[in-house]
């Protein structure tokens, strides 16, 4: 465990160590997260990769299907929702 501090514009810097150890890089991007009253928790993420994976995901779905199945299912809460709008 180290020690660091905070800047006057609420910066922490990470040890050279530990942001060597995690090959961490200048910009890179990291969650945070409160995990209590004296805790918090960073967590490295590659958006691009992030971005990537959800592009792969999604090609070749077909979106005039998803938005029927979207319009059905609307439709099916709204006449249980108002009945007697679409009686």
């Amino acid at each position: 465990m180290q020690l660091t501090k905070i800047d006057e514009r609420g910066r922490i810097l990470l040890p050279k160590d530990i942001r060597k150890e995690l090959n961490l890089k200048p910009s890179e991007e990291m969650f945070v997260m409160n995990a209590g009253k004296e805790i918090i928790v960073l967590k490295k993420v590659n958006v691009k990769k992030i971005i990537e994976e959800i592009i792969e995901k999604v090609k070749g779905f077909d979106l005039e299907t998803l938005e029927r199945e979207l319009e059905k299912e609307g439709n099916k809460i709204a006449k249980k929702k108002y009945p007697k709008i679409f009686s």
